[in-house]
């Protein structure tokens, strides 16, 4: 959120350490377990007795031949650009599910269908979950090349949420998505389109979208570069009488990598208030030597649909909410070890102060260092 007069900087640090092992067994069993530390300096005494380790993965994968394949247990989910289905692992706990996933795959298309189902505890009787998580998961995807220069996906999704007020029943929202592109080395062009139906967590039917476009190209041997817009279909706040959710929700995907590193909008529709969001961008690397990379990109937030006007409800809000900048340097020491320095800074309107809080009047900057440390023991 935009900072106020009062405020303060903040300072702290995070710590994540990931202890992963891998087995595979004549290439037909393999397995995975990661346990991880999470912390924030400080957080924990320097003596006393609270737990802090948590089990991030742990799978068995059964390969029946060299197509067919089943996992199950704690794992990743991760699709395509991971606009719907993403590690997220910026933030420092990084996602992952309970799931079984069936996998199909060959050298130009591969399908996976999954599915989980959640309980809250070991019950004798009934299934009330009670969590603030989906207590359904259900997706298809299937991914294929069609071409040299065209490769398409297709993704459903079902999950489905326990009504708060209600145990007995259970809501499932209906995500269906495409993730396309064309081209070559040269030129890449990128689209996702997206839409939403059936049921939100209180019963509310769904109609909402979603749009991706972008062009990726290395404009010379150092330099690449992407344009493109993200466009979440939203609710007019100003309109009577339509009794559909129109926001369009990003389900467990990334919003820190696609919209601003500021994090302004990364939980959608609650991040825009249920009035959308509309993000175009420019990205841009620079190689400065094998080593050494700097990237920098601008983004622009604009309302996709009306709020209103604290002031004057029946007058929405202008739709600009702000700029933001993204300056990342990075510096890999060796294969282990990677170093990264970012700065970024938002430009908030008054509008800005209106959806996220805060004074467009204070400066808005945040900056990070980040080491990475990546060695096999074995």
């Amino acid at each position: 959120m935009l900072p106020s007069q009062d405020t303060k900087a903040a300072a702290h640090i995070n710590q994540r350490t990931r202890l992963s092992l891998s087995y595979s067994f004549e290439e037909s069993v393999s397995t995975r377990i990661s346990v991880q530390d999470l912390r924030l300096w400080g957080e924990h005494m320097t003596i006393g007795t609270r737990p802090s380790f948590g089990l991030y993965e742990a799978w068995i994968r059964l390969d029946f031949n060299e197509r067919l394949s089943v996992q199950a247990g704690r794992q990743e989910l991760r699709y395509d650009n991971q606009r719907l289905m993403a590690v997220n692992d910026w933030a420092l706990s990084a996602r992952s599910h309970d799931a079984i996933v069936l996998m199909h795959e060959n050298d130009n298309s591969r399908l996976h269908i999954g599915a989980g189902f959640n309980q809250s505890q070991d019950r004798l009787f009934g299934t009330e979950y009670g969590l603030n998580n989906y207590k359904t998961l259900n997706y298809i995807w299937y991914s294929t090349r069609i071409s040299p220069l065209l490769n398409a996906s297709i993704h459903f999704i079902a999950d489905g949420y326990e009504n708060p007020e209600d145990s007995e029943e259970l809501n499932i929202r209906l995500s269906w998505a495409s993730y396309i592109t064309l081209g070559n080395e040269g030129l890449q062009l990128r689209f996702y389109p997206a839409f939403q139906h059936g049921k939100t967590l209180y019963g509310e039917d769904i109609s909402a979208w979603y749009m991706m476009a972008e062009a990726f190209s290395p404009l010379t041997g150092n330099w690449s570069a992407t344009l493109g817009a993200e466009i979440f279909s939203g609710k007019d706040h100003l309109k009577t009488g339509d009794d559909k959710f129109r926001a369009f929700d990003d389900l467990y995907g990334v919003g820190h990598g696609r919209n601003g590193y500021m994090d302004y909008f990364t939980s959608f529709p609650g991040h825009t208030r249920q009035a959308g969001l509309i993000n175009p961008y420019l990205k841009n690397r620079f190689i400065i030597n094998p080593s050494t990379d700097i990237t920098a990109d601008l983004h622009l937030f604009f309302l996709q649909n009306n709020y209103p006007d604290p002031d004057d409800s029946m007058r929405p809000i202008d739709k600009y909410l702000g700029t933001e900048i993204d300056l990342v340097l990075t510096h890999r020491f060796n294969e282990i070890t990677q170093l990264q320095f970012g700065y970024s800074v938002m430009f908030g309107s008054e509008s800005m102060e209106v959806i996220k809080g805060g004074s467009s009047d204070e400066f808005a900057h945040w900056a990070f260092l980040m080491i990475r440390l990546s060695p096999k023991f074995l």
